[in-house]
């Protein structure tokens, strides 16, 4: 996976719910980081997301990311949670950590197979920055240092 722009798609963006749009920028900003993109491109099959009354399906292949509205009828594990729960957590005020205990806590409820998210968390949850570029260091003319050579 390269680009995030290219590489994260939505299914029918007129009907898509808020859920699934503002999930799409948050994995397009995430996946402009190399480390971030290496891994999304390993992680394999359907994932579902309901916050609130809101339902999307994120199917990853090594090529894309497809956001689809609603819950596909196969997917690997399933996460339930208030949206205020899901907006903490890929907002980067969260990690791992704090995903396990709001889970343990039961504000967030997993179904399907657990140790498929495994894969997914870092990936949803940490809020990648990009490195600034670092700036060019300009070429100065040759000057003696102060008290020097006088």
């Amino acid at each position: 996976m390269g680009d995030g722009e290219d590489k994260v798609s939505i299914d029918q963006p007129e009907q898509m719910n808020l859920l699934g749009l503002l999930l799409a920028g948050f994995l397009r900003k995430q996946l402009t980081h190399p480390r971030m993109a290496r891994k999304a491109a390993r992680i394999r099959g359907a994932y579902g997301i309901r916050a609130a009354d809101m339902a999307i399906t994120l199917t990853f292949t090594p090529e894309t990311i497809r956001i689809s509205k609603g819950f596909s009828k196969k997917t690997r594990a399933r996460i339930f949670g208030s949206m205020e729960e899901m907006i903490a957590l890929v907002a980067g005020s969260g990690s791992t950590i704090a995903a396990i205990i709001a889970v343990l806590e039961g504000r967030i409820h997993i179904r399907g197979n657990p140790f498929a998210l495994l894969r997914l968390l870092p990936l949803m949850i940490k809020n990648v920055k990009v490195p600034a570029p670092v700036p060019a260091i300009p070429a100065s003319p040759s000057v003696s240092p102060p008290g020097a050579g006088a």
